[in-house]
This record gives C-alpha cells, sequence and structure tokens, in this order.
C-alpha cells in the first residue's frame, strides 16, 4: 500500500499537473468504488469544475474543486494514478478516467478493485475520515513534545501496533514503521511504555527523516507503487531491514529476520534491536 511519502509524492506532481484544469467528464468502469453516489450523479457533480488546489491527509489524496466540492481518493493496496497529456485508451486494469482540458486525462489504475473515491461539500470535511486521523509526522508543529504526549496516552500496546494506528499517527505503513524502528534501535514488540525518553527521541528523529528520505527518493517500489508518469520510486533501494530477512544487518552484520508483529509480517534485527 502506498504510504506517507508515495502519496505525498504524488499530490506534488497532482499540482503541477491538474491545478486550473476543468473536469470535462468522467467515466468509472468499476462503479463499487464509489460511495455515496452513483457515477452518472457523480460525473454530474464533477464536470465543468476546474481543479483548484490538491491536499494530503495522512494516506488520502483530496482534489479541491471550484464551488466548494473536495474529491477524496484513497489509493488502498494497489491503486495508482497516471496522467496522459494526450488521450491514451484505458487499460486492463483502469477503474476510472478523469477526462481533462487539452486532451488530458487522469487514470486511476487498480488491479485488487480496493480504492475509493468520495464526493464532499467543502463544509463536511472537518467530519470526515482524513480530518479524523492522527497528526502529520512532518507537520511543523509535530514536535517531540507531542510524540511523547501522543505515546503517554497508550502505554500498554506495542510500538509497531501504535505507529501503524493512523488515529494515532497518520500515514505510516509497514514499510516505513520497519525502516523507522530499525534506524531507532527500538524491538517492534516493544511495550510503549517500556521506551526512555531518549528513544523516543531517537524514534520521533528517525521516523521524521525516513520519511522524508523516502519523498526525497520519490518513495518506494516494492511491489505495484509508480508515480504520475509511471516511474517507480528509488527509496526502495535504501532499505536496510524491510523485506531482507536471511542478509546482514547493515549495522551490526548480524542476520535480519521475519517475524508477525500487529498482525504484520515484520523485518527486524534482533541484535540491534532487543526485546
Amino acid at each position: 500500500m502506498p504510504e506517507l511519502p508515495e502519496v505525498e509524492c504524488l499530490v506534488r506532481d497532482l499540482q503541477n499537473c491538474l491545478v486550473g484544469r476543468k473536469i470535462l467528464d468522467v467515466k468509472f468502469f468499476w462503479e463499487r468504488m464509489l460511495s455515496g453516489f452513483s457515477s452518472r450523479e457523480f460525473c454530474r457533480q464533477v464536470s465543468g469544475r476546474v481543479v483548484q488546489k490538491i491536499q494530503r491527509k495522512g494516506k488520502y489524496i483530496l482534489i479541491y474543486l471550484r464551488a466548494q466540492k473536495v474529491l477524496e481518493i484513497h489509493l488502498r493496496m494497489t491503486g495508482a494514478l497516471l496522467f496522459y497529456p494526450v488521450d491514451v485508451q484505458p487499460g486492463r486494469h483502469t477503474g476510472a478516467v478523469f477526462y481533462l482540458g487539452g486532451k488530458a486525462a487522469l487514470h486511476f489504475e487498480d488491479m485488487r478493485k480496493f480504492g475509493t473515491f468520495r464526493l464532499w461539500d467543502e463544509q463536511e470535511l472537518p467530519q470526515t475520515k482524513p480530518f479524523l486521523l492522527g497528526p502529520d509526522p512532518l507537520a511543523k508543529n509535530f514536535n517531540c513534545s507531542r510524540f511523547h504526549h501522543l505515546l503517554a496516552l497508550k502505554p500498554r500496546g506495542g510500538i509497531k501496533s501504535f505507529l501503524l494506528n493512523q488515529e494515532n499517527i497518520s500515514g505510516l505503513g509497514n514499510i516505513y514503521t520497519d525502516e523507522t524502528l530499525f534506524r531507532a534501535g527500538i524491538h517492534p514488540a516493544r511495550k510503549v511504555g517500556t521506551l526512555s525518553r531518549e528513544e523516543e527521541i531517537a524514534l520521533w528523529e528517525a521516523m521524521r527523516r525516513v520519511l522524508q528520505e523516502g519523498i526525497d527518493l520519490r518513495g518506494a517500489s516494492v511491489s505495484d507503487y509508480r508515480d504520475l508518469q509511471g516511474k517507480p520510486g528509488e527509496f526502495q533501494n535504501m532499505l536496510q531491514v524491510y523485506r531482507r530477512a536471511g542478509e546482514k544487518c547493515p549495522r551490526c552484520r548480524g542476520t535480519i529476520i521475519r517475524r508477525v508483529i500487529a498482525g504484520r509480517g515484520t523485518y527486524l534485527c534482533p541484535h540491534c534491536q532487543l526485546l
């Protein structure tokens, strides 16, 4: 599933490609991706509207349209957005096409068909799921003191489970959580309440650093993720533990292992990340 860095890269690219363009028409091939509207009604509501700005909230993409309508997109497991400056025929896994001015189009591809689209009136946004998530870990006001306060609220839970819970912090998934915990030297099964203040600081710093590196390297293409032009990211080349079970730890030269923690396949070094 695309995580915060991948979605952030898409949002930045969408801002360059979509802002100021008019949506001329929309065609849905899998209507079940829509929530609350038929495809016909959805098309009626968005056609003729100009894209004003694009925002990320956690892993959600929010496209603000003229006349106070907001399109919410969640890529889920295998969703991808592809921008074409000229007309291109829909592919096998194309779920929707947004036809834009100048013969350009935005295609939504999704092999697993789990992606979702919702349309909101802008005044409804404060009560929608993207705005009820935990804080963004890269926000300027997400300092170490705020992180300490959030951790203190749930001392009995496991730290990996805490980081994956979007109600605590928004945007982290399995890849960046494993990499963050490794860099901080913290075992994913540790209880939140056992962390020292020094470990909390190390975790906060590692989390922000790993996420920013992911953005700088255009995301991690370990599976299906591609950017708006269909190009893979490069952060997968920098992964130190994720999907590296049986390989040597880059820090201590011990062996990286895989365990199931918080219901997810988890990669760690048992020598550098003591339980």
